[in-house]
């Protein structure tokens, strides 16, 4: 049974500061912090003394940093003394001692707040009956209240008053909260409106409520948690992110005490986006101190350095790295210590501290901690669908026992197609090892009649996967789009690249000729959508998505261009105008849309393992198409109209009938994933292509194999016939585009 302390002396708050505290004496003593104001009070007077803190470096570890070590830049930036009225507003300095989030710090007195008509309440603000105190932290006060007008629950953020003295807290504080309001998205608690109240105007922001607990509120209960939740928080806070950053916005202090778990909706949301940095002008005047908390922000936060989304991936890293390991990845007895960690050591690798952890998900984990912000993940959307792949995985598991060692049992052919699916747009660029891509080739070409070991022509010098091929209406040229951003146009005859152009920033996803050849377009992870002029690879229009862009289809009878997207929506656009002229959306990702050949039905189908029928000329819902167990990834409408093709994740080719929304056929067509099919013009055949490396092509009718080729040395990504049917292409992540003979 532990005892409790008394009131520390003086000699032990400054060891408390210098960090030379033995290791369980300084449990004690942070034990007791946590609890007493006086103390609390006492350190903070003690650490605005004047220290010059480059004389306490020695005493932080055994060993002293390198003479070019980043370290020492940033202990300059906080040499200096620093004021009493600064102590408040930089509580990050005040969190020297536990490894938690939210830093201990004094009451704020709520004299703000106007007297309350009704003594059940704290006070009124503007027209909100304040309630309760929900939560300190270093902006001011967090409240929740009863909104007179419209009759609802709110929360309020109320700038510190110390800090609304500053005019340019307040204006940032202003400007930064308008732009958060401007992020719509479930993975982000909204910013209704941003109010001032009182005769000295100070700001509040008026936010939805969120009913629930934080992350560090869970950490802080049950320390480790299961790797299928960790994989859902970690999903959904990258959704969150991406949404933001797709808007400029940057978050700067993502932690566990802004990602709030909703309880009702199962739901991740992250909150106080930006504002972070209104008090960075008050704190580096005051303190040179740089805005962020020390556990959890990037090395150029620490440096003072400028920078950019990728730090927030940083932190979301080492959000993760906690929720495996049950503590943060770099810790220390003092922010200086932690600052010294984040700008030179290593973290000590995930699996060591928890070996339930797959590997695929601690190489994850390492990337987005690297020092270089180069070297991490440079996206919140790969991120975020790289871990949506992982969740859709585990949601099909009927396995209840914890989600970490499933996963670690799982057969490790189950993992790597995945992650050759999933992570394959991630990852190529950061240049991983070869080792996490197999390719289960499976039986030789000769186990099947009419399987062809040699394909008439191979291109194999693409820089990156190949996510789409598409033939021109001659047949005389194949359209390659690549994962590097590019476009290359493929002279078949002549067996020679006739041109290269860049067409997107990011993935190339699909690119697709109109029936007459008159039209050429390619979507891309970067969200818009381009209608080229070829051969001259002049951009002829540009349409733009909120995200990156996945399905693309054209009209058979007009010039109607469908397009599906990440988040879900569905857009018809007309090439002679920058505006959609219908919107739609279905739950989850939308990876592929295909439109009927007489232009009446619109297809769309992805990760949440339904196809919707819509009805194309309106975008009315007609049907839902409900029994695959996983993704879809491509879908194909055959010459009749009425049967449609769907193939994804659970290794199924499935043939419905579009009318009746009957499953007219279903049966296993590979070893793993499979990510295209495609019909011949006379719908006598399909074709299909998966992780497992083969192509296959297949009856129509009866779903008899007919042929399967093999070469690429990883998952096939596309397959598409060329206009009579007899030449299949397949691209995928080898970066090599073969073209096979079809009898």
């Amino acid at each position: 049974m532990k005892t409790s302390i008394g009131c520390l002396q003086t000699d032990e708050l400054r060891q408390m500061l210098d960090g030379s505290l033995s290791g369980e004496r300084q449990q004690e003593c942070t034990a007791h912090m946590d609890s007493c104001e006086c103390c609390q009070a006492r350190i903070e007077e003690l650490a605005v003394e004047g220290t010059n803190l480059s004389q306490v470096v020695g005493q932080l570890q055994e060993s002293q940093p390198v003479a070019n070590s980043a370290y020492w830049p940033a202990l300059k930036a906080l040499d200096r003394s620093v004021a009493p009225e600064s102590r408040d507003s930089n509580p990050e300095m005040q969190q020297t001692f536990v490894p938690k989030s939210s830093p201990t710090r004094r009451d704020v007195a709520l004299d703000f707040l106007e007297p309350a008509s009704d003594s059940a309440y704290l006070g009124r603000i503007a027209h909100f009956d304040v309630m309760r105190v929900l939560g300190r932290g270093g902006m001011g006060l967090v409240l929740e209240a009863f909104d007179s007008r419209l009759q609802r629950n709110v929360a309020l953020k109320v700038l510190d008053p110390d800090l609304a003295e500053d005019e340019v807290a307040r204006q940032r504080f202003c400007r930064e909260a308008r732009a958060a309001a401007s992020i719509t998205h479930e993975n982000v608690v909204a910013v209704h409106q941003v109010e001032k109240a009182g005769g000295d105007g100070l700001p509040f922001l008026v936010m939805q409520l969120i009913g629930g607990e934080s992350l560090e509120q869970r950490l802080a209960r049950e320390k480790q948690l299961s790797f299928r939740e960790i994989v859902r928080i970690g999903m959904q806070a990258a959704k969150g992110l991406a949404a933001a950053h797709a808007l400029g916005m940057v978050h700067r202090d993502v932690k566990p005490g802004n990602i709030l778990l909703e309880t009702s909706e199962d739901r991740v949301k992250l909150t106080d986006f930006g504002l972070a940095h209104v008090a960075e002008d008050v704190k580096l005047t005051r303190t040179g101190f740089v805005s962020g908390t020390p556990l959890y922000m990037a090395p150029e936060q620490a440096l003072g350095e400028p920078s950019d989304h990728r730090s927030d991936l940083f932190s979301l890293g080492a959000v993760l790295y906690e929720m495996c390991a049950g503590r943060p990845p770099f810790t220390g007895n003092s922010a200086l210590a932690i600052l010294k960690q984040i700008a030179d050591a290593k973290h000590r690798p995930l699996r060591e501290l928890n070996p339930s952890i797959p590997d695929w998900f601690a190489e994850v984990v390492d990337r987005l901690l690297a020092k270089k912000p180069g070297d991490r993940i440079q996206t919140a959307a790969q991120l975020a669908e790289l871990l949506e792949y992982e969740w859709a995985l585990m949601k099909t598991t009927s396995d209840d026992v914890p989600a970490v060692c499933a996963i670690e049992e799982r057969k490790r052919t189950v993992r790597n197609r995945w992650i050759a699916a999933a992570i394959g747009t991630t990852f190529l660029a950061l240049g991983l090892a070869g080792g996490w891509f197999i390719s289960n080739r499976g039986p030789g070409p000769d186990a099947v009649p009419g399987s062809s070991a040699e394909p008439v022509a191979v291109l194999a010098a693409n820089a990156g996967a190949v996510w789409s091929v598409a033939f021109d209406p001659a047949g005389d040229n194949v359209v390659m789009a690549v994962e590097d951003g590019s476009i290359r146009v493929w002279d078949l005859p002549a067996k020679s690249i006739k041109s290269t152009f860049h067409a997107h920033n990011g993935v190339v996803w699909v690119s697709r000729y109109s029936p007459n050849g008159e039209l050429f377009a390619t979507a891309g992870d970067d969200g818009l959508i381009k209608l080229w002029n070829l051969p001259q690879a002049d951009v002829a229009q540009t349409f733009e998505h909120p995200n990156a862009v996945r399905g693309l289809a054209f009209g058979h009878s007009d010039r109607r261009i469908f397009a599906g997207s990440r988040d879900g929506s569905l857009n018809v656009w007309s090439p002679d105008s920058r505006e959609p002229l219908l919107e739609a959306r279905q739950p989850g990702a939308a990876y592929v849309v295909a439109i009927s050949p007489d232009d009446e039905t619109l297809a769309s189908a992805g990760s949440d393992k339904v196809v919707w029928l819509w009805n194309a000329k309106n975008l009315t819902q007609k049907l839902k198409l409900e029994g695959h167990s996983g993704p879809i990834f491509s879908l194909a409408f055959l010459p009749d109209g009425r049967r449609l093709a769907s193939v994804g994740w659970d290794k199924t080719i499935r043939i419905w009938d579009t009318s009746s929304g009957l499953l007219l056929k279903s049966w296993k067509g590979h070893e793993s994933d499979i990510w295209s099919i495609a019909c011949t013009p006379d719908g006598t055949k399909l074709a299909t292509g998966g992780t497992d490396g083969a192509a296959k092509v297949w009856n129509a009718e009866t779903g008899e194999l007919l042929a399967t080729f093999f070469g690429h040395k990883s998952g096939i990504h596309t397959v598409a016939f060329n206009r009579d049917g007899t030449l299949l292409a397949s691209g995928g992540r080898d970066g090599a585009v073969r073209i096979w003979p079809i009898q």
